[in-house]
């Protein structure tokens, strides 16, 4: 959006000078961005995929989406809230290891709603130590059973490495699980090219003695590609989600902040078109993707945010010790937000249109670890 800066008048002429509003200022009484300064910038293809593909495939170890849900080896019980509890046998409840972050279902992948005749969650986790990695969670909604497998980047013809990203936000498109890469955009991995691998192995890749591991993980999924980011000002891909009721499909990026910064930071929103025949970004000829709308928000603690309809859920964190909020919010009116709706340690949101409209959540503290759902329909709006 352009606002007037200052006119002048020469003769009978009005010349009007307007300047456009920072993309990294949000100290200013109109929230609203010009979306083309949001520039994701499409990388090449990983050039190793193709090479590392044949040998798993040679090898007849590529699988479905289907068979890893298929071959679960972990169970999820539900509490008296309808909430999904994550063990404590295998201790998903508890570790300080693995973290959970990010959100997306097979009602994101297609539009009907299953993949591959499968109806699930996935689920992100981060990993700080002893190896930076993550991991995503299988969790097939007709059992509640589940199975973690390891994202991994091929890094050579034979070889492939983890991904040291925090994954705060994940988003599944078809054939294309896509996840935020804080500082640096969006990487893509292959849905199409999941790969068996040895389980006996604890490090992350080729084996000395033949053979490939993944820290004990059964499964890989390899990165295809990577979304750069490429303006010149910085942006915080805290979170994403896919919002199917545009046209056409569009992505939604957001940004944290937890308010406690001497200088506050600028919180904002933005939106990318998707390309659905090609599971990609829309870009330009010189392959950048520009933003088709973005927005300073301006709320602390957002830890994940969907759209759906004209109208955003946006979930908040207040810490450890207290239930997280939910802001239902439609641009141009002002944000309600529905105290202690969340459990506490909310993160990433995603949104199911199915049986009248569902979003999920995922919480992220030990012993306060569930995957939340509630019918859209009970978020209040202002």
């Amino acid at each position: 959006m352009r606002l007037p800066f200052h006119s002048v008048a020469i003769g009978i002429a009005l010349v009007t000078f307007v300047t456009a509003l920072d993309p990294a200022n949000c100290n200013t009484a109109e929230k609203s961005r010009t979306g083309s300064d949001f520039k994701l910038t499409e990388q090449a293809d990983n050039q190793y995929l193709a090479p590392l593909a044949k040998i798993f495939s040679d090898a007849g170890k590529v699988v479905k989406v289907a068979d890893v849900f298929n071959d679960a080896n972990h169970k999820l019980s539900t509490n008296s809230q309808g909430w999904k509890v994550w063990p404590t046998n295998f201790n998903d409840q508890g570790t300080e290891k693995w973290t959970p972050q990010g959100i997306t279902s097979t009602a994101d992948a297609l539009d009907a709603g299953t993949y591959e005749g499968k109806d699930g969650w996935l689920v992100s986790w981060y990993q700080k130590t002893p190896l930076k990695s993550v991991r995503i969670t299988f969790v097939d909604r007709s059992n509640d059973e589940y199975r973690h497998v390891m994202l991994v980047r091929p890094n050579a013809k034979d070889d492939f490495t983890t991904v040291p990203i925090h994954a705060g936000g994940i988003m599944w498109y078809g054939n294309t699980l896509w996840v935020v890469d804080t500082d640096n955009g969006i990487r893509v991995f292959d849905m199409t090219n999941i790969w068996q691998v040895d389980t006996d192995g604890e490090g992350v890749g080729k084996m000395s003695g033949g053979g490939y591991s993944a820290a004990t993980y059964k499964y890989v999924i390899p990165q295809i590609r990577w979304y750069k980011w490429t303006s010149p000002f910085r942006f915080r891909h805290s979170f994403m989600a896919l919002d199917r009721t545009t046209t056409p499909d569009s992505l939604i990026v957001g940004e944290y902040t937890n308010g406690s910064e001497p200088t506050p930071p600028p919180i904002r929103f933005v939106r990318y078109e998707l390309d659905y025949t090609t599971r990609k970004l829309k870009t330009d000829s010189n392959k950048v993707a520009k933003a088709v709308w973005a927005y300073c928000v301006n709320i602390d603690n957002m830890q994940g945010a969907v759209s759906a309809d004209a109208k955003f859920y946006i979930s908040t964190s207040n810490g450890k010790t207290k239930d997280g909020d939910m802001y239902g919010w439609a641009p141009g009116k002002g944000a309600y937000n529905n105290k202690g709706f969340l459990p506490r340690g909310p993160e990433d949101v995603s949104y199911d249109k199915r049986g009248g409209g569902w979003v999920y959540s995922v919480t992220e503290h030990p012993g306060y670890r569930y995957i939340w759902k509630t019918k859209a329909s009970s978020v209040k709006f202002s």
